[in-house]
């Protein structure tokens, strides 16, 4: 929890501070490209939180994460800036529901940038023994809303997946793949009539640590060629 607390601090680093001042001073092709850049950036972060063991859900098939996932940024809005690198705590709660479906949700924090995300699973196969994993697939969309000042912008991201997870006692790796479409469209600045818009494939592993109700979680994610890490704790009912 401590990791956790320090950690999340560094969010608070005005990462769309000059979101106008960059797109300003660009010509109209140059601003597309750095939003299509955002767009890919932010497609990471909006993705975080969306893969886990999915085979962890408690009796009760409630399960809470408490998740800080890590990105590197190349885009030049935020590098304009002076952030290379977010930290970004993510809460995210999945309920099962009869026929193998779950409810997805999650909801993350960047400086004075909330995201919000839902979506559904569905568990493809159970998984029979310690070799033979549970797959599910999943859907999920999410919606980012930043305002710093006079910089505002909106951002979208439709992202679909498949997890294979091993029901091993007390470790439980799983394997993971999937694909999404970033928009990102500017609500301040003079080029309100572009839009910024990316679609990546993403690779993702880790593992959840089982401890009676309260578990750890520990994810790596390529997307788009950058690393990514996701590391968290679980309660499962």
């Amino acid at each position: 929890v401590a990791v956790l607390c320090l950690m999340s601090v560094n969010v608070f680093a005005g990462p769309f501070s000059k979101f106008n001042y960059v797109l300003d001073n660009a010509t109209d092709s140059q601003a597309q490209k750095y939003l299509d850049n955002l767009a890919t950036d932010l497609g990471n972060v909006m993705t975080g939180g969306s893969f886990g063991a999915s085979a962890s859900l408690g009796l009760a098939g409630i399960d809470l994460n408490l998740k800080v996932n890590y990105n590197k940024v190349s885009n030049e809005i935020m590098k304009a800036d002076g952030t290379s690198e977010l930290y970004v705590p993510m809460l995210t709660a999945a309920v099962g529901l009869p026929y193998r479906i779950d409810v997805l949700a999650k909801y993350g924090y960047m400086q004075d940038a909330n995201i919000y995300g839902a979506g559904l699973r569905y568990t493809v196969y159970e998984g029979k023994d310690l070799v033979i994993p549970a797959v599910s697939v999943h859907g999920m969309y999410t919606m980012l809303n930043a305002k710093e000042g006079d910089n505002k912008l909106d951002a979208n991201n439709l992202g679909f997946g498949a997890v294979a997870t091993f029901n091993l006692p007390v470790v439980t790796p799983y394997i993971g793949i999937g694909w999404d479409m970033t928009k990102v469209n500017p609500k301040s600045s003079d080029k309100q009539n572009l839009e910024g818009s990316s679609d990546c494939f993403g690779y993702y592993a880790g593992i959840a640590i089982s401890a009676v109700i309260v578990n750890g979680n520990l994810g790596i994610g390529i997307y788009d060629g950058e690393v990514s890490y996701t590391f968290g704790l679980s309660l499962g009912f």
